[in-house]
């Protein structure tokens, strides 16, 4: 009955391997599904073996005529190493969620970093053109002659310093 058992995990720990290669981890929802599959299945796998490890433990106590107390030592010995196997396949595949999430996180950094740089470059611009947008009479630079230029001078100026801090913080 062990046997089945452990043929029984065999089988499905190596479909699932295939599966579930480091090469193919993707942190994608469908292979995050997957692997919350095989946990699941791991999980009843897991659940099973115990129940049958704990009546072979109540075997082991009855005194049966014809059956030596070692073979239900051994038989308690095999459903103990295949739970220590399940439980290594399921560290296996939290290891491997972890390294999902820890993709994700990068990528969500990165869009991150991406619109963090292009805020700090346009809200300055964005504020002087409303600034110098508003039509009022009293903004002394609309009357000067060069004041139209002397803004576009200050924005490019702001842009490039702009730039150059990040790239002198390797952000790009």
């Amino acid at each position: 009955m062990v046997d089945n058992y452990e043929d029984t995990y065999q089988k499905n720990a190596v479909l699932s391997a295939t599966i579930l290669e480091a090469e193919n981890i993707k942190p994608t929802p469908e292979f995050t599904a997957k692997v919350e599959k095989r946990k699941q299945e791991l999980f009843n796998f897991k659940k099973a073996t115990i129940s049958l490890k704990d009546t072979i433990l109540k075997l082991e106590k009855i005194k049966i005529e014809g059956f030596d107390v070692k073979y239900f030592s051994e038989l308690k010995e095999q459903t103990n190493n295949l739970i220590s196997n399940i439980d290594f396949e399921l560290q296996e595949l939290e290891s491997k969620i972890n390294l999902i999430f820890s993709i994700q996180g990068h990528r969500l950094n990165e869009v991150m970093k991406t619109l963090t740089i292009l805020s700090v470059i346009f809200i300055p611009l964005t504020f002087l053109a409303g600034i110098y947008g508003m039509n009022f009479e009293n903004i002394p630079e609309l009357k000067y002659k060069y004041g139209y230029f002397i803004l576009l001078g200050i924005m490019v100026v702001v842009t490039l310093g702009a730039v150059w801090y990040f790239k002198r913080k390797k952000w790009f």
